[in-house]
């Protein structure tokens, strides 16, 4: 319940600092109690909630699990892709836009075969796409190139599909070390972006959020226009979402 409570509270708190209720949200490693939480998210106002469970090689319930809600107006088109190959992207179809929701493996240097067989997935999309969650790969190390590799992985995906990677504009994420039982930072929660959608806005769910020590990833509101035409949101939801992101932004 103390879960079901603090999600509540982000997105109330993030539809008033943004003036808008999120549109989509991908809740990641839900991999206990997903169909009595996704139930219970489902009930509140203007949203329903689905359950995504993923099974681990013991076919126990794996950390890439998810809850995807959505406002009940978009009648979304939600799949799995990619179990059997490694681990799963929750896809959702939107009448004007494709999302992956991902949390790709911890261990970054597997990570990129995920991320670019994610991209991989994605670019054959009839609609623009965006891919979000838990990359597991810094995004200091995106600009260089792999052992063994001539490029690095934000040039390879450049060159081959013509995506790029949107910085998340906020602190770095905390990452336990379990060795010290510490934190450390880095950047592991960021978006990767096709050619036709022309901007992306990335900001804290809410102005002055920084309750990493409580979840130990990055809760990011992301903003997409498709084109400088036919935006997601309204200008009057555009202007207040970048004053909020401006007031709060590093």
């Amino acid at each position: 319940m103390w879960c079901c409570q603090q999600i509540l509270q982000w997105i109330i708190a993030t539809a008033n600092a943004h003036q808008a209720l999120p549109s989509l949200i991908f809740l990641s490693e839900v991999s206990q109690g997903g169909g009595a939480l996704a139930e219970y998210l489902g009930s509140a106002g203007g949203y329903r909630a689905r359950y995504i469970a993923a099974g681990d090689r013991n076919d126990n319930a794996s950390p890439c699990s998810f809850i995807v809600m959505w406002q009940e107006e978009l009648n979304p088109e939600i799949e799995i892709v990619g179990v059997s190959q490694r681990r799963p992207m929750v896809r959702v179809r939107l009448r004007d836009l494709t999302v992956g929701g991902v949390h790709i493996i911890a261990n970054s240097d597997k990570a990129p075969e995920e991320i670019f067989g994610d991209i991989t997935e994605l670019h054959t999309e009839p609609n623009p796409a965006v891919l979000i969650g838990d990359m597991n790969f810094p995004w200091t190390r995106l600009d260089k190139a792999q052992p063994g590799d001539s490029q690095s992985l934000e040039d390879e995906i450049a060159d081959l599909y013509d995506w790029e990677p949107v910085h998340p504009r906020l602190q770095a994420t905390f990452g336990k070390v379990s060795e010290t039982g510490g934190f450390r930072t880095q950047i592991l929660d960021y978006l990767w972006k096709s050619e036709d959608i022309s901007r992306i806005d990335a900001m804290p769910p809410f102005p002055g959020y920084n309750q990493w020590t409580m979840i130990d990833h990055a809760p990011i509101a992301y903003r997409i226009h498709l084109n400088d035409e036919d935006e997601l949101m309204s200008d009057g939801e555009d202007e207040m979402g970048d004053d909020a992101a401006g007031a709060s932004a590093p």
